[in-house]
């Protein structure tokens, strides 16, 4: 009996030292797809939350006419806040969400009626800040155009 556990803990030890020396060898290789992709985005480089500094004020005019103004708040590389859109005629309160990745600000608000969605886009690393934008409504598909952006200063 005592044997057997010798032998058992041997061959147990031998798979968990040989696993683990492959997985250190350049030539070891994942076959699933999943592992292969969860180590790839392990080795990714990261940004931290201080270079891509969004959070505050912003003013956005849209090429189609309405402006929107945002007041963004910032953890991390997660966006969020409150927004108005004026169309000159109109003004409804809205909110914003969205994330900021490497130089590009990702952002996607709602007015309180819920009607139309504006997905937009800024490359936030040169100025002018511009960028593009879709707004998706319920009744007429939807609309690209052309943001430019700027931050209030307080």
């Amino acid at each position: 009996m005592r044997l057997k556990v010798i032998l058992l803990s041997l061959a147990l030890f031998t798979s968990l030292a040989i696993q683990a020396s492959a997985q250190g060898s350049p030539s070891f290789t994942v076959t699933d797809p999943a592992i292969r992709e969860m180590l790839a985005s392990l080795d990714m480089p990261r940004v931290s939350a201080t270079e891509s500094n969004v959070a505050g004020s912003w003013y956005l005019a849209l090429s189609n006419g309405p402006f929107i103004e945002l007041a963004l708040i910032q953890s991390g590389a997660i966006v969020f806040g409150r927004a108005s859109v004026n169309s000159g005629v109109n003004q409804q309160w809205a909110t914003a969400s969205g994330e900021v990745s490497g130089n590009r600000l990702k952002l996607n608000v709602v007015p309180e009626k819920g009607t139309e969605l504006y997905a937009i886009s800024i490359n936030t690393d040169r100025l002018p800040l511009t960028g593009t934008y879709v707004v998706v409504r319920e009744d007429a598909g939807s609309v690209p155009g052309s943001v430019s952006a700027s931050r209030r200063i307080a």
